[in-house]
């Protein structure tokens, strides 16, 4: 079947060049431009979809980063950025990344995947990029029998966002043409929103994937087509036959692929390294934090220990030691816990009394240092009196309460 039975065309030509970019004037911040695709039309006279792709190289750099240092996350990388153990074999070899561009930004029955946006990694750390196009919504079940072989050989599955709308939009479409979802659903699946909120959330403005490429990949968009203009782009086509902005839509779908690759490389080294790939503080302390968390002990100490060293004034201090207190207090280890609680106890003074009360508890009922405690509460209750603080009238009749027991403890009760 010939491109221009059945539907609209893209056009003649095997290769299409994406549209012309103006150069920014910030030389520090070089445009990053989309690859030019092949595109070969596939299917017969039951359906026919649109087959574009590209071949990058092992050595080709997306932004700052060589798209083969993907190779270097490994399951264990993995597994930290997920929290999930189905993940303990992760192989970016075997791994299918993927982007959908839809119809509409819900879920239902009538929100088409237009283009299914494929990024597989070769044995040499080479990616190939393909893009599955649908022609016309009659297409659909011929596109889906197109890309099956290429989900049913994925052994895991890599996204920004997508457990929580791609695979079920991409599902949907399964099941709309009594076709299993399985293949999506139940295989492995890293969803890099995730570890990215954790790490960025306190240090990025936002953690959409524009601002990561920006902050962490030197990736920089010009005139990139915004994802809430492609269902028109695609209806415009459909409608008059013009190409012109669903290539600008899949411009953006295939920077948003290759992104995806080079942001599980970026992911994977904060949490390896994460002295080295993670300048800013904020984010330092969230990556102790989420390797705490996920068992990688001794390095989420590390980091935290790290950090606890700066200025106890500093927010980002102040709660690196709070996190790691509160673990070595849930570890047992309670006598390593008392001089953060009281670094935080003299920083904070009356205005926090976690630290306070923390450290009271630990020497009365773990270290049996009772003498000790009621010297903490007694200092606590006169800073609040004092007007350094405030407690509400449960929090307060609870340290009198604490105060009392601990007078009698140690024989100092009136």
């Amino acid at each position: 079947m010939s491109a221009a039975q059945g539907g609209a065309s893209l056009g003649s030509g095997p290769t299409f060049s994406p549209p012309s970019r103006l150069p920014r004037a910030d030389p520090n911040r070089p445009p990053t431009h989309p690859p030019q695709l092949s595109r070969e039309l596939r299917g017969d006279d039951t359906g026919a979809w649109f087959h574009c792709e590209a071949r990058f190289p092992a050595g080709h750099l997306h932004g700052a980063m060589a798209l083969d240092r993907v190779l270097e996350v490994d399951a264990a990388g993995a597994v930290v950025l997920s929290g999930d153990p189905r993940l303990s074999s992760f192989d970016p070899r075997e791994a299918v990344f993927f982007d959908l561009e839809t119809t509409g930004l819900m879920g239902g029955g009538g929100n088409l995947a237009f283009i299914v946006g494929i990024a597989t990694v070769d044995e040499d750390g080479g990616v190939h990029l393909v893009q599955y196009l649908l022609r016309e919504p009659g297409d659909e079940a011929a596109l889906l029998e197109g890309l099956l072989p290429t989900l049913e050989a994925a052994k895991f599955l890599v996204s920004f966002n997508g457990k929580s709308f791609d695979r079920h939009v991409l599902a949907d479409r399964f099941v709309m043409n009594r076709m299993s979802p399985d293949v999506v659903l139940d295989t492995p699946h890293l969803d890099l929103i995730h570890p990215a909120r954790r790490l960025f959330r306190r240090s990025l403005a936002s953690c959409s994937l524009s601002s990561l490429e920006e902050a962490c990949l030197g990736v920089f968009r010009h005139d990139d087509m915004p994802g809430s203009e492609a269902p028109a782009a695609w209806f415009a086509w459909l409608r008059t036959g013009d190409g012109s902005a669903v290539r600008r839509v899949q411009d953006h779908n295939a920077l948003d692929l290759l992104s995806l690759v080079t942001l599980t490389a970026h992911l994977d080294r904060c949490v390896q390294a994460p002295g080295a790939a993670l300048p800013d503080p904020a984010a330092l302390a969230q990556a102790g934090r989420l390797l705490v968390e996920r068992g990688e002990i001794d390095r989420g100490e590390q980091v935290l220990q790290i950090l606890t060293r700066g200025d106890a004034q500093d927010p980002v201090v102040y709660g690196a030691m709070h996190h790691l207190a509160e673990h070595l207090r849930r570890s047992g280890r309670h006598e390593e816990a008392l001089p953060l609680w009281r670094r935080m106890r003299a920083a904070a003074g009356g205005q926090d009394l976690h630290p306070w009360r923390s450290e009271a508890v630990a020497l009365e009922h773990r270290l049996d240092r009772a003498g000790e405690a009621l010297d903490v509460v007694d200092e606590l209750l006169a800073r609040l009196a004092n007007g350094d603080g405030f407690a509400a009238q449960d929090e307060l009749d609870g340290l009198l309460h604490r105060q009392e027991r601990l007078r009698r403890r140690t024989g100092l009760s009136a």
